[in-house]
C-alpha cells in the first residue's frame, strides 16, 4: 500500500497516483468542538494536534460517535492525507537592547517591542470564534518605521529542528508537514507592521522609505530562508495569505515576485519543494504565475467562493506547478446533497489529474458538514483509478 506521504510527494516529482490524494483540513472544525464559547483557540489553523494534548479530552460539542477521537483519529480511521503547518521551528533572540511583552485585558491582546529608539505597539482583538484579529498596528506614524528597522537589524533566529522531528515521527507516513516562512517584506508590511490603508497612501506619497525597509526586512528574511533549506522536511511555504483585493496583480508582481523568486533559487537548489498560500481571489495572477519559481499552491479555492473556475485554474498552471484544489467549504455549509459534492470533485479531477491534492477548500469551517467530507474521502479512493 502506498503511504499518504508517498502519494503526496508523487504528484511533486511529475508522477500520477491511481487515484488524487486527499488531505483535507478540519482543524478550525475540529477546534470548535473541542473550544468552548468565547475562549482563545490553543492550536492555529492546519496546526498538528498530538495525541497527547489535552483539548482532546474536552468533550464540547462533538459529535457522540467521535466523542474519543484525536484530530489525528480522523485521519487513521478514514485513511486521509495529513498535511500540516509546521510554525515553530526556530527561535527568535533580539540583541542591542531590543525587548519584547505581551499581555492579554479581556479580549484584547497586546504585543509591545521596546528598543533604544522608541516602542511600538500591536493590538489584537479575539474574535467570536476563537481566533485574535488583527485592529492595531505596530507602525502607527511614519517616525515608527525606523523603530521597526532597528528591531528588524537585531532579530536572530536559532534553530528548533527537534520540533519538526518529533511531528515528522507522530506524523509518520500519514502525511507531511511544510516548514511555514511567514510573508514576504511587503507583504508584513500589509499584514503585520503598518496595514493596508496605511501601505496604499505611503506608497504613493512617500515610497522611498517603505523601498528601503523591505530592503533591510529582506535581508533578514533571507536569514531564516537560509535556515529552513536546512531543515528536515521537505516541503516550504511562503505564507502571504495573498489576495488580489489586498495585494493587487501588478503589487504582487513588483514587491512580492523578486523575492520569492530569491527563495526558491535558495530552497531548490537545497533540493526543496516551495508552495505559497493563495486561498483568495488570484485570477489577476494566472499569467504571471511562471514567474516566482513555486512548486505548489496551497490552498486553491474555486468559484463560487472565489473568482476562478477550477477549469482556468488548470489552464493558468505553468508546467511543472501542482495545486492543493479544494472544493469551496461553503458547499459544505449549505446541507447540499453529497451527490453536488462528489460532482464538484469529478471537475477537479478532469481539469487537474495528477496535478492537484483534493482538500476542503481551504479548510472546513466549524459549521461544515464532517459527514460529507468522509464521503468525499470515500469517492476519492474508490472512484478515481
Amino acid at each position: 500500500m502506498t503511504s499518504q506521504r508517498a502519494r503526496f510527494f508523487s504528484i511533486l516529482t511529475g508522477e500520477k497516483p491511481a487515484n488524487m490524494p486527499f488531505f483535507p483540513d478540519i482543524t478550525d472544525w475540529y477546534l470548535d468542538r473541542r473550544t468552548p464559547p468565547g475562549e482563545p483557540r490553543q492550536f492555529s489553523p492546519g496546526e498538528f494536534i498530538p495525541d497527547a494534548a489535552d483539548i482532546h479530552k474536552n468533550p464540547g460539542s462533538m459529535p457522540e460517535k467521535y466523542r474519543d477521537f484525536t484530530l489525528f483519529d480522523f485521519y487513521r480511521q478514514f485513511d486521509w492525507g495529513f498535511h500540516v503547518h509546521l510554525y515553530h521551528w526556530y527561535r527568535t533572540i533580539f540583541s542591542g537592547g531590543v525587548e519584547t511583552e505581551s499581555w492579554v485585558d479581556g479580549q484584547k491582546r497586546y504585543y509591545r517591542v521596546i528598543t533604544p529608539l522608541g516602542e511600538m505597539t500591536r493590538m489584537d482583538m479575539l474574535a467570536s470564534d476563537g481566533t485574535w484579529s488583527r485592529k492595531e498596528f505596530f507602525i502607527k506614524e511614519m517616525r515608527d518605521l525606523k523603530t521597526m528597522r532597528y528591531m528588524v537589524e537585531h532579530t536572530h533566529f536559532e534553530p528548533e529542528f527537534e520540533k519538526i522531528d518529533a511531528i515528522r515521527q507522530e506524523l509518520g507516513d500519514w502525511g507531511q508537514g511544510d516548514i511555514v516562512l511567514s510573508r514576504s517584506p511587503f507583504g508584513k508590511l500589509v499584514h503585520e507592521y503598518m496595514g493596508f490603508e496605511q501601505v496604499i497612501y505611503t506608497l504613493n506619497d512617500d515610497p522611498e522609505p517603505l523601498f528601503e525597509f523591505m530592503e533591510i526586512q529582506e535581508r533578514k528574511d533571507l536569514e531564516l530562508v537560509a535556515l529552513a533549506a536546512r531543515a528536515p522536511e521537505r516541503l516550504v511555504i511562503m505564507s502571504d495569505h495573498t489576495d488580489e483585493i489586498l495585494i493587487s496583480p501588478s503589487q504582487w508582481r513588483d514587491y512580492c515576485v523578486p523575492f520569492y523568486r530569491k527563495i526558491t533559487d535558495i530552497l531548490h537548489g537545497a533540493d526543496k519543494f516551495v508552495s505559497t498560500h493563495l486561498d483568495g481571489n488570484f485570477k489577476g495572477y494566472f499569467d504571471i504565475l511562471d514567474q516566482p519559481g513555486f512548486d505548489l499552491l496551497d490552498g486553491c479555492t474555486p468559484a463560487p467562493m472565489f473568482n476562478f473556475e477550477v477549469e482556468e485554474l488548470a489552464d493558468a498552471l505553468p508546467d511543472g506547478m501542482y495545486a492543493f484544489c479544494g472544493i469551496p467549504a461553503t458547499l459544505f455549509c449549505q446541507n447540499l446533497l453529497t451527490e453536488e459534492i462528489l460532482q464538484f470533485a469529478d471537475r477537479i479531477l478532469t481539469a487537474l489529474k495528477g496535478r492537484a491534492v483534493l482538500n476542503v477548500g481551504d479548510i472546513l469551517p466549524p459549521n461544515g458538514d464532517i459527514e460529507q467530507v468522509i464521503a468525499l474521502g470515500e469517492y476519492a479512493k474508490s472512484s478515481w483509478s
